[in-house]
Order: structure tokens, then sequence, then C-alpha cells
């Protein structure tokens, strides 16, 4: 029994609806029961009868739905017991394997979505880009949401080493590239990793295929300071190897990515004070989390060229 069995029978319970269904099956049950016990003709005891019948049927749907719920407690129990191995592993993968990976793989390096996924994605960034503020994208690589948040002014691109954000720069015009503010940023030591962007001041923080090869206490970090960044009512999305999904486990069972559950990452950064607003989860490797900084989006800008950028012709 591997932590991914476990969490796929979890995933394969948490799929069953039984309080919906038996809150229905009950009402219809008491419905019938009204009808018979108010109606005229009354037989020997049947009312009285039907009446001890629902109560034991209720009854034993309590029972079941306790005994349930017991279950469930019990799997994610195991689930903790495995959990600190499986925590460790990520750190130990992050920290000696992973800074040997060359620009190429991690460049080369996929997330399998399907189409349903990408189109909701696109859809969230382009409803959140706003050219009246800065937007910023972590690990723009080679995929096309850089392409939806263009309108953002001005746009940085932030990752850690410049060969990894050069193939998105070159796919826009000399006349765009000087619009973009590139960054390089180190999470290997101690110090603040983005203590060098402005803070307070983004609208949109977009971290897409990056979080799912860091360990959850690395994550934890780029949350306090990406809170920072962000002004009020600003937003991150960001994918993650969600590892509440038995999916999620076999990846980080694989060492191909880290194990980082929904639940520690949603905890951590409502401690901080963000909003969680949104979540999906794909039927390939794509998850990601949506976090808003309490507040409301303003801007001193009034007025912007109209200009469509479009990225260059290959």
């Amino acid at each position: 029994m591997t932590l991914k069995d476990i969490v796929a029978y979890i995933n394969l319970l948490d799929s069953q609806s039984i309080h919906a269904e038996t809150q229905e099956a009950v009402r219809l049950l008491d419905s019938v029961l009204h009808v018979v016990g108010n109606h005229s003709i009354q037989l020997d005891s049947y009312g009285k009868n039907l009446r001890q019948n629902l109560s034991s049927i209720t009854t034993g749907i309590d029972e079941f739905s306790n005994t349930f719920a017991q279950l469930k407690q019990r799997l994610h129990n195991l689930v903790e017991q495995y959990e600190p191995q499986y925590f460790f592993e990520s750190k130990r993968v992050f920290d000696h394997e992973m800074p040997f990976e060359s620009t190429d793989y991690i460049l080369n390096r996929q997330l399998n979505i399907d189409e349903d996924s990408n189109i909701l994605l696109h859809s969230h960034l382009r409803n959140l880009s706003d050219w009246r503020i800065p937007g910023m994208i972590i690990r723009p690589g080679t995929a096309n949401f850089i392409e939806d948040l263009v309108p953002m002014d001005p746009l940085y691109l932030v990752d850690q080493h410049q060969d990894l954000i050069q193939p998105a720069v070159s796919k826009f015009t000399p006349e765009y590239q000087r619009r973009l503010r590139e960054y390089v940023i180190t999470d290997r030591t101690d110090q603040p990793i983005m203590s060098a962007l402005p803070q307070g001041q983004f609208g949109l923080v977009f971290a897409y295929n990056y979080f799912n090869y860091k360990p959850i206490e690395i994550i934890r970090r780029y949350l306090t300071e990406i809170y920072a960044l962000l002004r009020p009512g600003g937003v991150l999305i960001m994918t993650y190897n969600n590892c509440d999904r038995a999916q999620g486990v076999g990846l980080a069972e694989r060492n191909f990515m880290c194990y980082t559950p929904e639940r520690y990452i949603r905890q951590h950064a409502e401690s901080l004070g963000f909003d969680s607003t949104f979540s999906h989860n794909g039927a390939g490797d794509l998850s990601w989390l949506e976090f808003s900084r309490p507040g409301t989006i303003t801007s001193l800008r009034g007025g912007q060229t109209l200009a469509r950028i479009l990225a260059r012709s290959k």
C-alpha cells in the first residue's frame, strides 16, 4: 500500500456524495409519511409503523454517515503518517538533484494540460490583465500564456537564470521587448528571494510550471514575499503539484515533481491574509490556485496608447 493508493481511495470516497442523496431520500419518505398520517382514512396501525420505520431508517443513515466519516478520517491519518518521508524526499531532490538540471531540460519540461483547463486558464489570465497596473510572470518559459499578460504595463519576467527568460522575450518585437522588465532570482540562500522587485505594486503574479518543482517550505517563502509584492486587490495564480490528488502523489513518488498538497499551501496563504478565490484540478497534470490580497485594485493612470501587441512572426 503506497501513499498514492491511499490518496486514490480518499479521492474515490470524496466523489461519493452521500449527504445530499440521503437527505433527499429521507425527505421523500417523510413526504409519504405525511400523506399517510394526515389522510382521513386510517387503517390499523400502518401510520404508526411507518413512523417507526422512518425513525429506524434515519438512525441507520446517521450511523452509516458516521462510519463513513470515520473511515475517511482513518485514511487521512494514514496520509499524515506517510507525509514526513515525502516532504523529506522532495527537499532532498530540490537540494541535491534539481540544481544540476540544464536550461534546455527545464524549458522542455511541459505540463500535460487537457483542453478545457487550457482554455479556462487563458480566460482567467485575460480577465485579470489590466494595462493600468504592473504584472509578473514567474517562469515565462516557452508556453504562450505570456501573450495573455502583455496588456500589463510594465510586465516583469522572473526566473532563476537569464537563459530561462530569453525564449519568452525573443517572441516579441524589439519595440515591445524594451517594455519588459527582466529579473533573475534565487531561492537557494537564506536571503529574501524577491526583495529587488517593487513592493506593493503588482496587480497579477502568475507562476506557471514553477512551484511544481519546489518543496513546500520554499513555496511558503514565495507566498510570504508575493503577498508583499501585490497591491490591495492583486491576485496570485500559481500552478503546483496537488498531492491531495493521487496523480500528484504519483508524480512526487517518481521524483518528477515535489510533494505539495493543496491543504498545506492554502493554509499558509490564508494565514498570511490571502483570500482563496479559485482552484482548479484538470484531467492532466494541471492544478492551480488563485489567491487575492484583500482590497480593491486602484491606479492613477488615466489612459494608454492604444496598440495591439503581437508576438514576433516565426
